[in-house]
């Protein structure tokens, strides 16, 4: 089952809890002889019947955005905020039945990329800001750049270099974070009209939340040694999403 698949299970999963508790109250309730239901039962299980309703309808529309098929953009934008209210209840799902974290947080990225894709954007460059975790940086390097990325001396064992090289071609911002709260708080200070973020999953989905004013395109980075350790970015990626808030998208 690929991970497209596994994140509409688990949305079905949460349909059917709450269909399971419309049906458990009701049991409750009619199993004392009630015979007049209460405005305040009634409106429980409309309630109950409206949030199994938007789940099924968010799958449907969630399968039909990761089939890369058109959809309007504004029902994205609605998609998504559905999606970031269920995201606890799906993280829990995936405890429940092993399914790791990661390949459902990956999911998260693809919808809101693909809902920043589908708007227009035409940003200045030196209001659109990259922003990284501290390790793309070979850990034997002696040369930090998390205060500054033009400490860099461009070695070429990393993928810093080639971030300093679009930030020098594009003239926009790059930072380095120690942290998913660094991150945060440089972004904040500097207020962007526009982020690309590269992270692991985790940090990507924090990241994208905490700063949803924002218009971000998150970007997972690569882990061939194992997660916050020499990891390594698709730089084509990343210029392409500067070329699209640059508005040649």
């Amino acid at each position: 089952m690929n991970n497209e698949k596994k994140f509409i299970y688990l949305m079905g999963v949460i349909a059917i809890f709450f269909a399971l508790v419309y049906k458990l109250v009701n049991f409750v309730l009619y199993s004392k002889d009630m015979k007049l239901v209460n405005i305040s039962i009634t409106l429980l299980n409309i309630l109950i019947l409206m949030i199994i309703t938007i789940i099924i309808l968010s799958s449907i529309v969630s399968y039909i955005i990761l089939k890369n098929r058109k959809i309007n953009s504004n029902i994205m934008k609605i998609n998504l905020n559905i999606v970031n209210v269920m995201y606890p209840l799906v993280i829990v799902a995936t405890k429940i039945f092993g399914i790791p974290k990661n390949e459902i947080r990956s999911i998260y990225v693809i919808l809101n990329n693909k809902y920043i894709y589908s708007n227009k954007y035409n940003v200045k460059a030196e209001d659109i800001m990259l922003i990284t975790p501290h390790c793309i940086q070979k850990n034997f390097c002696k040369h930090k750049v998390t205060n500054d990325i033009e400490n860099c001396r461009r070695c070429g064992q990393c993928n810093v270099e080639d971030l300093v090289k679009l930030k020098q071609k594009y003239n926009v911002k790059a930072f380095v974070a120690t942290g998913g709260t660094l991150a945060r708080k440089i972004i904040i200070e500097n207020k962007p009209k526009a982020v690309i973020a590269i992270a692991c999953e985790r940090d990507l989905i924090s990241g994208i939340q905490d700063v949803s004013k924002f218009p971000v395109i998150g970007i997972l980075n690569k882990r061939p040694n194992g997660p916050c350790f020499n990891t390594e970015i698709d730089i084509e990626e990343v210029e392409e999403a500067i070329k699209f808030f640059l508005g040649g998208n």
